[in-house]
């Protein structure tokens, strides 16, 4: 039997948001000017962070929210006040970006699970109340 989901306008954007591939939708530039597009990527990626978060406070996805600003936030600041020097900029700027990237890996991996179908009680439905 297969299970219809109730909709959610803030799951279905963060779906969304962080499945968004753009070999995809532009498949030529992606390949010849990957560059450029890695670094549209990189900015696509800060541009959507309210956005995400904003989802996330909305789905009540409070454990998700502290452990970004303790994987996200504080690393960056403990690396630019750390690590002040000029020459160390452009590799420490990296750091809080691959975290950024683990985050939203780690994240789209676990969106599909929050989804709560329609029939709880359908006789044969193996959806348990207990998921969350």
């Amino acid at each position: 039997m297969k299970l219809r989901y109730k909709q959610n306008r803030h799951l279905d954007r963060l779906h969304k948001i962080l499945n968004f591939d753009v070999s995809d939708s532009f498949p030529g530039p992606s390949f010849l000017f990957l560059d450029a597009v890695s670094r549209a990527g990189i900015f696509a990626a800060i541009l959507s962070t309210p956005v995400i978060l904003w989802d996330l406070y909305k789905l009540k996805r409070y454990g998700w929210l502290i452990s970004f600003v303790l994987f996200i936030v504080f690393p960056t600041i403990a690396f630019y006040t750390m690590f002040n020097m000029i020459g160390w900029m452009n590799v420490l700027i990296l750091f809080p970006l691959l975290f950024l990237g683990l985050y939203y890996y780690i994240l789209r991996l676990t969106i599909p699970n929050w989804r709560e179908p329609i029939f709880t009680t359908t006789p044969g439905s193996d959806y348990k109340q207990d998921q969350e």
